[in-house]
Formats: structure tokens, C-alpha cells, sequence
């Protein structure tokens, strides 16, 4: 794993806001979470030993993972991934798809992230961005209906979760958002969903046009200053 874009891509994913009731029902959970959290980092536990860590915990322990996680479940190590155990140990903006199948587990569920991994780290930016600026009913929807769900195929009777293929950027996200406001033949957009997917849009152009905006200055500024060193040098 890159270490370097695993840290770039906490450092943004961290920054989306998230609901009230979201830390409200780990509240209870979170200052054991917590100790737990500096315990591993203490051990330096990573992917590898994730699970031996867990073989470690006590019962309460456990059961403080399962309910911050918000598990349905007891926690069975040996039925986790070594990506599954780990992630456990994580805060939600930590979680990571580090086994690269397009899918982030986390226990034995697997689902996707809040932001793609594989999308460029400056479109991530923007949809954070984005996405913070609208309430809280109209950013969960968003965040809900912008990335689709994986592909799925059958085999020997079991459904297997392939992931995703396609590379998540600016043009991916507005063709979602106009596949929404104006839906083919055959399917449906609530008036509601129109509204906060155009709301959406509109926040997402003002800020890709004005991220491009500041490239640009920065750009000029860049090549004001190579051109000025230049004069001095050969004046």
C-alpha cells in the first residue's frame, strides 16, 4: 500500500462533515473506543496482526468495537479478513479499502467508503467540499446516491461483491448528477431528489470553476516568479 496517498486520503475524508446522530449513538462506546485506538497504535498494530490484537481483547473490549462500529453482531475473529479486523481498529475516516477489491470491510460487512480511494485527491477535495456546504438532509442524500452500488455476480449460489472498476472523478460525478435529474426512459426521480441533486450540482460547479480558478493564479504566480529569477540572473 502507498503509504503516503493512504495518509493524503485520511486527511481529506476527515474533513466531511457528518450527521449529529452519527456521533450521538457512539457516544456511549467512544471514550473506550478511544483507549482501545491508543492501545493499538501503542502496539503498532497494522493489517498484518490486526487479528492477533483482537485475540487479545478481553469480551468487554470487544463488545466496545461491535457497538461503535455499530455491528449487528458478536465479533468472531477467525471469520474476519485481515482488511475486516483492522479496520475495526479504525476511526470511520481511517477505514480503507487496503486490500484493493473496490470494497472497504470492516468486521465481516464490506460496503464502500465515504469518498472513493481511487478518485484523484483534488476531486475528493471538491466533493467534501461540496457536500459540507449542503444541510445535513440533503448531504446524506448525496453522499447516498452519488457513488452506485458495486457490481454483483452469482456463484455457486453465493453473491459475490466484485467492486468497482470505473475511475471516480469531476466527469463521473456530473454525469451521475445529470443521470438523476434527467432519468431514462422507464425510471423515476422524485421532485425532492431533483431538487437536492440540483442544489448539488450547482454547489459542485461553483467549486470545480472556482479550484480552477486558483490553479491558474497560482500557475501565472508560479511563472511570474520563474521569470522575474530569470531577469535577476541575467541582468
Amino acid at each position: 500500500m502507498n503509504v503516503n496517498a493512504y495518509d493524503e486520503h485520511v486527511n481529506i475524508v476527515k474533513n466531511l462533515k457528518m450527521a449529529d446522530s452519527f456521533y450521538e449513538v457512539r457516544e456511549p462506546y467512544k471514550e473506550s473506543f478511544e483507549e482501545l485506538y491508543n492501545k493499538e497504535k501503542e502496539e503498532k498494530v497494522s493489517i498484518s496482526n490486526a487479528k492477533e490484537f483482537l485475540d487479545s481483547l478481553s469480551k468487554e473490549e470487544l463488545s466496545t468495537l461491535q457497538h461503535y462500529t455499530l455491528l449487528a453482531d458478536d465479533i468472531n475473529v477467525d471469520s474476519l479478513s485481515d482488511e475486516g479486523a483492522y479496520n475495526l481498529l479504525l476511526h470511520h475516516y481511517e477505514k480503507y479499502d487496503f486490500d484493493n477489491d473496490g470494497l472497504v470491510s470492516n468486521g465481516i460487512s464490506k460496503g464502500i467508503g465515504f469518498i472513493p480511494a481511487n478518485m484523484p485527491n483534488s476531486d475528493k477535495e471538491l466533493l467534501v467540499e461540496s457536500l459540507n456546504e449542503l444541510d445535513e438532509k440533503d448531504r446524506f442524500l448525496s453522499m447516498a446516491m452519488i457513488i452506485p452500488m458495486p457490481m454483483l455476480k452469482e456463484e455457486n449460489g453465493e453473491i459475490i461483491q466484485l467492486g468497482y472498476k470505473q475511475q471516480f472523478d469531476y466527469d463521473f460525478m456530473m454525469s451521475r448528477i445529470d443521470g438523476i435529474l434527467n432519468p431514462p426512459p422507464g425510471a423515476y426521480t422524485s421532485p425532492e431528489l431533483k431538487e437536492t441533486f440540483r442544489l448539488f450540482k450547482e454547489v459542485l460547479e461553483k467549486n470545480h470553476e472556482e479550484s480552477i480558478q486558483k490553479k491558474e493564479e497560482l500557475n501565472a504566480n508560479l511563472s511570474n516568479q520563474a521569470n522575474i529569477s530569470k531577469a535577476k540572473i541575467n541582468s
